[in-house]
């Protein structure tokens, strides 16, 4: 064959590898690109998710004991109609504690369904269904009997939630 045919040959061949290389490193790079866009996302939506988490902790904490509060304030106006009246609750009890009991547990429910960590939701789960029945107790001492748990469940609670919070959600060089 004539030199300038081979050289023609050896263009063409140059130009085809030069080309199939451009294209295979602009795959390559538009995949490891779009790799990294995956993972920036994934990670941005683990962090909002993570300082999302602190947030409905300690607001499960502030429901917790208002709920508390306002649990005790029914069972000490029970108490006193019982005083009053002799019956177990027959009495009207203060229609604004008892309401706003109900907004509060049912603010606790929408929070410790937002945590992540199962042992936390049952703990406060377990604790809400307490505070609710006290309130529908067959008697004074069962009711009594209730409120002393709730008193052992929120120190419970306030521990897990507090371990929780420390553990994953506050760094050590916060301070």
């Amino acid at each position: 064959m004539d030199p300038l045919t081979w050289g023609f040959i050896g263009t063409l061949i140059g130009t085809v590898v030069g080309a199939s290389a451009s294209i295979i490193t602009t795959i390559i790079n538009g995949r490891t690109a779009s790799m990294n866009q995956n993972k920036q996302e994934i990670y941005k939506r683990q962090e909002i998710f993570r300082e999302f988490q602190p947030d409905n902790y300690l607001k499960i904490q502030e429901s917790t004991y208002k709920a508390h509060r306002l649990v005790t304030l029914l069972h000490v106006q029970d108490m006193q109609n019982l005083k009053d009246s002799g019956q177990w609750q027959q009495g009207i009890l203060n229609a604004e504690n008892s309401n706003e009991l109900l907004y509060t547990v049912q603010d606790l429910t929408m929070y410790f369904e937002r945590i992540q960590n199962e042992k936390v939701r049952e703990e406060i789960r377990n604790l809400t269904d307490k505070m609710l029945k006290v309130s529908h107790t067959s008697d004074w001492k069962e009711s009594n009997q209730l409120l002393g748990e709730i008193n052992l469940d929120i120190s419970n609670a306030m521990k897990i939630l507090g371990t929780e919070l420390r553990n994953n959600y506050y760094s050590t060089d916060v301070i």
